[in-house]
């Protein structure tokens, strides 16, 4: 399994591994470390649970994931893993760029949950984490998009709405009326508080401004927090990692 079998069977909380040509494209494992509040990602993803279970949230809809069950969500998707408190819980991910998928399809543009043996997953991820040229990144895809088709079905109820899509994730004024206007109309497309998306939307600010190399110093400044302590606090509950890990990655 390459990769994947060196970080899995590793001792670390958490790791995240790159395809060194397609820096974008990445694996996160992890182990009873993970997001605290809902987020999104600039990516497509695919969370699988390797061991435990959880509650999922996406968006405005809710359900179970157990041990070899995984969920797929589009770039942009507020979501949220809770798994269950005193248990052990560990997962992988799979990030791939939207610009390496063809998202007009039905098995990237939606949100999937699916169940499959984890060593079919691992060769599939594998072949992604080896992929050196764009020829073996569209055959990969195409082999991704069979996979999902065969293996997972789309959620059959609401789930809300694209939150990068959306002007709201940077925006600091209410376009909606008061407060409490504004608060429900997040709340109905999102399942999330305009509070939450703001973070939200600072959290992927910083992670613009890491990846430009600004000192953590100067991002807690300009994404509006009071020092970097606070910054980093938060930081690791909307994304499981320490800036300092987010960083090194």
């Amino acid at each position: 399994m390459g990769v994947l079998e060196k970080e899995t069977n590793g001792r670390r909380r958490i790791s995240i591994t790159q395809n060194p040509h397609y820096p974008r494209l990445a694996v996160k494992c992890g182990e009873n470390q993970y997001s605290r509040h809902s987020h999104v990602h600039q990516t497509w993803s695919l969370g699988y649970v390797l061991q435990g279970r959880t509650l999922v949230s996406l968006g405005t809809w809710e359900s179970e994931l157990t041990e070899d069950q995984f969920i797929a969500v589009p770039s942009g998707i507020p979501h949220l893993c809770s798994p269950e408190t005193g248990n052990p819980f560990s997962f992988i991910v799979l990030y791939i760029p939207t610009e390496y998928l063809d998202i007009r399809t039905p098995e990237f543009s939606q949100p999937r949950i699916g169940g499959i043996d984890s060593k079919v997953l691992f060769d599939l991820i594998d072949l992604f984490m080896q992929a050196t040229n764009k020829s073996e990144l569209d055959n990969n895809s195409e082999n991704l998009q069979k996979f999902l088709n065969k293996n997972s079905s789309p959620l059959d109820e609401e789930w809300g709405e694209n939150l990068l899509e959306k002007e709201i994730l940077f925006t600091q004024e209410s376009p909606y009326g008061s407060r409490f206007q504004l608060y429900r109309y997040t709340r109905k497309l999102f399942g999330l508080g305009q509070k939450k998306i703001s973070t939200i939307g600072k959290m992927e600010h910083a992670k613009m401004l890491m990846s430009e190399g600004l000192d953590l110093a100067e991002i807690a400044v300009e994404c509006g927090f009071y020092d970097q302590s606070h910054f980093s606090k938060v930081f690791k509950l909307y994304t499981g990692l320490t800036p300092t890990q987010y960083m090194k990655k």
